[in-house]
């Protein structure tokens, strides 16, 4: 759907060996590039807190600006396979054929923009914006999921309204044809509730910045000039703004996302920025959204989910925020690019045995 190719980021490698000798207990490594994505994602966020001071640090831990370098050269590589492979694949549509309608993944839609002077995206701009498109697509929904996921545990009479209202709509059986879909997704209010709830608390991307086009003034701010750097990091701490979310806003209560009709209420960017706003807001929020409901719906419909005996009492938790009320502790953050939990939610997972019992907690 992005790339017209699967990237494998969910994938593992074996070890060869081990899978001879024993294929039920084998020993997983992580894929080269999603190794090196997740350690280019990791020093990124470090030069961002480091601001000036990164390059002195690198120079004098020379094993991480080498480590940053050598996971650099992977994406670099593995990108421009990409690129290469679907521009080889356009390149084969004979002229009768139209290429917009021939690839309708978004690498595609890419390749084939064009500017009011005619210019399309070269290799290094093309590769920019598919690693941008893999940070939009990976972690942000995998790390909405798990904050998604935590919160239902801990509020387990949104499971019984899940699973209600995914009976309702897909009905008591399991088959192919009862599936969220692109075309019904917005009817399951309580789970978009759930996902947007989580994305209030824990946006997935909590800090953001750009460089000034021009002298300008910050309203009630400082004045900046063009080429400066403004970063700002809003998005978190709006999400815990009483003046916005009201006394409650520490709490997740997803039925603030539902208004009196029972329809999903709308918030403007001002208020939840989670998908940015303006000329430059994210192009993915749609397919963001079906794909977290579409895990949560069919997920719930189908397992009883209970947190791993002592995970929940062992996890490090996240230090309460002064004036901000939490009727319970969240687990830490990790430093990145997004907002991952610090520690793998661990979870307990039974398939039901029943359709009766779809609509229990």
């Amino acid at each position: 759907m992005t790339f017209g190719t699967d990237l494998g980021l969910l994938g593992i490698e074996y070890n060869d060996e081990e899978k001879a000798r024993s294929p039920s207990k084998l020993s997983q490594t992580t894929i080269p590039f999603a190794k090196a994505f997740e350690f280019a994602q990791d020093q990124l966020d470090f030069r961002i807190a480091m601001v000036m001071g990164w390059q002195m640090m690198e120079r004098l831990n020379a094993s991480m600006g080498n480590r940053m370098k050598a996971s650099c050269c992977v994406l670099d590589e593995y990108v421009y396979s990409l690129i290469d492979e679907q521009m080889a694949k356009m390149a084969q549509i004979s002229e009768f054929e139209d290429k917009e309608s021939s690839h309708s993944d978004l690498l595609s839609v890419f390749m084939n923009a064009r500017d009011e002077r005619g210019g399309g995206l070269g290799r290094t701009e093309l590769r920019d914006t598919t690693l941008s498109l893999i940070v939009a697509g990976r972690d942000t929904t995998a790390h909405t999921l798990s904050w998604a996921f935590f919160h239902v545990l801990m509020n387990k009479d949104l499971v019984s309204k899940i699973r209600e209202e995914a009976i309702e709509i897909l009905g008591d059986q399991d088959s192919d044809q009862d599936r969220v879909t692109y075309e019904n997704y917005k009817q399951f209010i309580w789970s978009q509730a759930v996902v947007y709830e989580a994305l209030r608390l824990h946006p997935s991307i909590p800090k953001s910045g750009r460089y000034v086009a021009s002298d300008d003034r910050i309203p009630g701010g400082p004045t900046v000039e063009a080429g400066n750097l403004v970063r700002w990091r809003f998005a978190w701490k709006m999400g815990r703004d009483a003046s916005l979310w009201g006394p409650d806003c520490g709490e997740f209560k997803p039925d603030r996302w539902i208004d009196e009709t029972g329809r999903i209420k709308k918030f403007g960017p001002f208020k939840f920025p989670a998908f940015g706003g303006g000329p430059r807001i994210c192009i993915g929020q749609n397919l963001a959204m079906l794909q977290a409901v579409k895990v949560i719906v069919e997920v719930f419909k189908q397992f009883d989910l209970e947190f791993a005996p002592g995970w929940l009492e062992n996890v490090p938790k996240s230090e309460a925020i002064e004036g901000v009320a939490s009727r319970y502790p969240t687990p830490m953050y990790r430093p990145s690019l997004t907002l991952p939990m610090a520690h793998p939610m661990m979870v307990s997972v039974h398939r039901r045995t029943s359709s009766a019992e779809a609509i229990s907690p």
